[in-house]
């Protein structure tokens, strides 16, 4: 008998930490490896974000991230962002758990943002960088779709930042 090698799979808001479990490779993010990300200075053993990527099934990866609530200084909790090191490469992002904002930017300075709640999906065109916002009280929580020759290049955006932030300002997040 053969054995199969993948399976498919679903991933609801109550299931995804099944896909947890299937991923091949996880990654923490605390405040220390946020410096610089923020306008102010994260505590460095806090606990921002966490990424868990799946083996690639055909020619698309999954990745869910959740990304703790909290702010440093006015400043919510945010990804790193990154560009696509294929430019060609989009994105598909799928909020199953919280409130998030993803603002985006293009190098040459459009800039936009959608807010994600659970069931909302979201497309990133290629050649635009893109950072997750939690704005919200809890976890959000959100599964990412790209193809496995996409890459990510996070070193542009850590030297040259992003256009917008998005901030607490009377008890609501503002971008500017």
């Amino acid at each position: 008998m053969t054995k199969v090698k993948e399976w498919p799979f679903g991933i609801t808001p109550d299931n995804y930490p099944e896909f947890m479990g299937r991923s091949s490779e996880h990654t923490t993010r605390k405040g220390k490896d946020m410096a610089g990300y923020f306008q102010g200075t994260p505590e460095p053993e806090k606990v921002i974000y966490e990424v868990y990527e799946a083996e690639t099934t055909g020619h698309i990866c999954m990745a869910l991230t959740i990304l703790k609530p909290g702010k440093v200084g006015k400043e919510y909790h945010m990804t790193k962002g990154h560009y696509h090191e294929d430019q060609e490469a989009g994105e598909i992002y799928v909020c199953l758990k919280g409130k998030g904002i993803i603002i985006m930017q293009t190098k040459d300075g459009l800039n936009g943002e959608i807010e994600l709640e659970p069931g909302a999906v979201a497309s990133i065109p290629p050649k635009w960088a893109h950072r997750t916002v939690n704005v919200g009280k809890k976890d959000f929580v959100m599964l990412a779709i790209y193809p496995a020759t996409s890459g990510h290049d996070y070193g542009s955006i850590e030297k040259s930042g992003f256009l917008k932030r998005v901030i607490e300002e009377k008890g609501k997040p503002r971008i500017f």
